[in-house]
Parts: C-alpha cells; structure tokens; sequence
C-alpha cells in the first residue's frame, strides 16, 4: 500500500486517503481516535518501537492516527498499516527554529484533534512532546512516550506539565524530571520485542566475514554514535587474552548525523581506531541492519558499553529474546533490564578493565554463558511480548482520555 501523507490545510483536514485512489480501511465505529505524533520522519530506535506498537495494537479499542511535518521512510511505513497520515508542521533544521516553530506545531495539532475527535495525543519524539503539551487543553491531553534520557530544563519544564508520561524504565524518566517518579502521571512500560527475535535463527554470518569455526562472535548493536560506548569495547576486546581471538560485529549506521555534529564522521573516527589497536581484520563494521533478529542469533554475545545515561536500549530486549549473553553498562535504566549475574552481567560504565574481564567470563565459561542466556529469554518472555506491551500502551491511552472532559 503506497505511502498517505495528508497535507494540513488552515480550513479543515481532508478525509484519509490513499494515492492509489484507496481509501484507509479504519477501525471499528466506536473504538475513539488517538493521535500519534512524531517530528522524526526519519528512521530510529524510537520510531521502531513505534511502528511495531502501531502494528500490534488492539484496533477494536483505539483507531490510530498519525501526524508528521512531511513525508519519509516513518510515515511510508505507517501508512502501509492502514493507519491515516497527517501533516503537521513540526521541528526544523536548528534548535532556533525548532523553538520558534512549536506555537505553529502546537496550533497544528489541536485542529487536527479537533477535527477527528480526538482527546489524547501520543508524543513520540521530544519535539513532538512539546508541541503536544503546548497543544493541550480541558478536551485534548498529552501522553508522552518518553524514549530517551535528556538533562533539558526545557524538557524538565515541559514533562511537569504532560498529563502522563509512559517511560520503558523508571530511572530513565526520573534521570530527565526527578519529581515524576512518585507520581501518578507516570506509567513504566517495558519496550515490547516482536515474535520473529523470540524464534530468531540465522546462518551464514561466519562465512560472510571469514570468521573461522570456534573464534568467539561479540555484537554492538545500534546507532554509531560515542555515547554508544564503541571506543570501550574495542579497548576491552584488545586486552583480552587467555580465550581464543575475539571477532567484532558493529552494526549500525550514522542516524541523526545531521542533526548530531557528535555523530558525523563517527565511522571514520572508528575505523582509525580500529587500526591503531591492531584490531583490523577482527573488527567488522556491517553497517545498518534492517532486521537485526538473524544477526542476533549468530552471535555470542551482545555488548551494550554506553557511556550515556540510557533510558531502555531495546536492544538488550531483543538480544535477550533471541538467546544471547548480554553484558551491559550499569547506567540509567539497564539495571531494569538486566539482572547482574542472573540475566546478563552489569560493568561499571567507561571501565575498560571491567568489561575486559566480563567479557573474558562469559566467553570463557559456557555453563556462565548458558545460565544468562536462560535466564535473558526469562525475562524477555515475561516483559517484553508485543501484545502484553501493546496493551499496557491502550491502557495508558485510554486512561488519558478519561482525564478529558
């Protein structure tokens, strides 16, 4: 199904359609309209999480709407659900006009609400949370999907003044507005992992990159950015010893780099360091990924080394649910996720020393690798099923509603 994307115009919002001349096939008359909103068209962890709560949802309690500044790979696929794409103005190319442009977002969103009859709008990006906060009024309010950690006062100020805030951990919200964590606004909702990771399987990956039979397999997973910790992990894998020679899968790409300077050029920051390790033809940078699951099932390990606060990186659910041994950075909301010694092994953030010997364990001692992958596929089978998560997401929707009046 082609892409939808309905432009807003300052009389009315036209009815969904497609380009194909096919209209949106809605849900059932009854279930109210909820209104998901995004600044980012382009594709993310956040607008993963998305598409996949999208994809899930219970259709006979919610009709989904959805609304961006413009077309692009998020609201393409959106629109192949089935689900009505709207256009509203939102974000821009510098904070400046970011900051100027949120009144008009603002002013967006409440007419498109308006004019579906819709009570609550989902934020599912920052600037998507402002304007949806600025939006609210005694018939419209802001349930804010809170996806990452930032230290903004402006986004302090502006989460005090959400009607609820729905966060994958509570330390991640907590580390953004301390005073939501004894509040009642606040709903913690474990990211959901679909099926397909749960029943991954995958061949090929050792022949592909020349790794021979028996050399341990470890995986950073997710965008290339210095925040992600790949520095630490390169350093780790270099002093390790006594364990046959360690190869490194980094898969990921650039995302944001336009809007992170941090980011741009990271590849070739990472590719230098590579070689001044000697780590050269044991380091293999795969770039983007789009279904991560079979990659996920060839590898030994998955590494998550952030050095940044993390509010709930999803890819240490989906390394859980596909079988792997997770070793992961005691930073932000990962203690949620991983039980040290019981579902995966927690390092102190930035230590090289220590994710060097945690990683010597676990690839050192197959009864210790066993045990954390059992007990990861525990606790991805009891959090962080789609449905159970997508459910927990139209209660906290509909909870929401009922503050309008």
């Amino acid at each position: 199904m082609a892409a939808s994307v309905l432009s807003r115009s300052p009389a009315a919002f036209p009815a969904p359609w497609q380009p194909d001349g096919c209209f949106v096939s809605l849900s059932p008359v009854g279930a109210p309209p909820i209104l998901f909103a995004s600044h980012v068209v382009e594709w993310g962890g956040a607008e993963s999480v998305l598409v996949d709560l999208l994809t899930e949802l219970d259709r006979s309690r919610i009709t989904p709407h959805f609304v961006c500044p413009g077309p692009g790979p998020l609201a393409a696929r959106v629109a192949q659900l089935g689900i009505a794409v709207h256009n509203v103005p939102m974000g821009g190319s510098s904070p400046w006009r970011k900051a100027i442009g949120l009144p008009r977002a603002a002013r967006g969103l409440r007419g498109l609400a308006a004019e579906l009859a819709c009570r609550v709008v989902v934020a599912n990006s920052m600037i998507a949370g402002y304007a949806a906060v600025l939006a609210q009024h005694r018939q419209l309010r802001c349930l804010w999907h809170l996806h990452v950690v930032t230290r903004s006062r402006i986004a302090r100020f502006a989460l005090r003044r959400a009607a609820a805030v729905m966060t994958p951990s509570r330390a991640g919200a907590v580390a953004v507005e301390p005073g939501i964590g004894d509040s009642r606004r606040l709903r913690v909702v474990p990211n959901g992992v679909p099926d397909r990771f749960f029943a991954a399987a995958g061949t090929g990956l050792r022949e592909r990159l020349g790794v021979p039979a028996g050399m341990p397999l470890v995986g950073i997973v997710g965008r290339l950015d210095p925040h992600k910790g790949h520095d630490v992990l390169l350093q780790a894998v270099a002093r390790l010893d006594g364990v046959p020679p360690v190869h490194v899968v980094v898969a990921g790409s650039e995302a944001f780099a336009s809007l992170q300077s941090r980011v741009r050029g990271f590849t070739d920051e990472l590719r230098e360091r590579i070689g001044a390790l000697g780590l050269g033809p044991r380091v293999h940078l795969i770039g983007h990924v789009d279904d991560t699951a079979p990659l996920l099932a060839q590898l030994d390990v998955v590494v998550v080394p952030s050095i940044a606060l993390e509010s709930a990186p999803r890819s240490i659910a989906e390394a859980q649910a596909a079988g792997c041994a997770v070793v992961a950075s005691a930073i932000g909301g990962v203690p949620e996720l991983v039980a040290s010694e019981q579902s995966g092994l927690l390092v102190p953030p930035g230590d090289v020393d220590s994710l060097q010997r945690s990683l010597a364990r676990v690839l050192g001692d197959p009864a210790l690798r066993s045990r954390l992958v059992a007990g990861g596929r525990a606790k991805a089978d009891a959090d962080y099923r789609m449905n159970v998560f997508a459910a927990r997401c139209v209660d906290a929707c509909l909870a929401v509603q009922d503050l309008a009046s």
